[in-house]
């Protein structure tokens, strides 16, 4: 993997991350204000945010694999 190659993983890593653990955490903050409150969408968020997590970590080593072994 090039420099190129790895700063856009980077980029892309943080993205997800941003991603996997801004939504959950948002929904949790938001919806009280629109009169939505319930402790199963407490608990929803965070599953979501453990679901994408390990997801990402799915996707993350499906890559690393790709870029194992040497010159391609």
């Amino acid at each position: 993997m090039d420099h190129k190659e790895k700063n856009n993983h980077d980029i892309g890593h943080m993205w997800m991350m941003a991603i996997a653990c801004v939504m959950p955490l948002a929904l949790i903050v938001a919806l009280p204000f629109f009169g939505i409150s319930s402790k199963w969408i407490t608990i929803g968020s965070i599953g979501l945010m453990i679901l994408l997590h390990a997801l990402m970590i799915k996707h993350h080593f499906s890559n690393h694999d790709k870029h194992k072994g040497g010159a391609e």
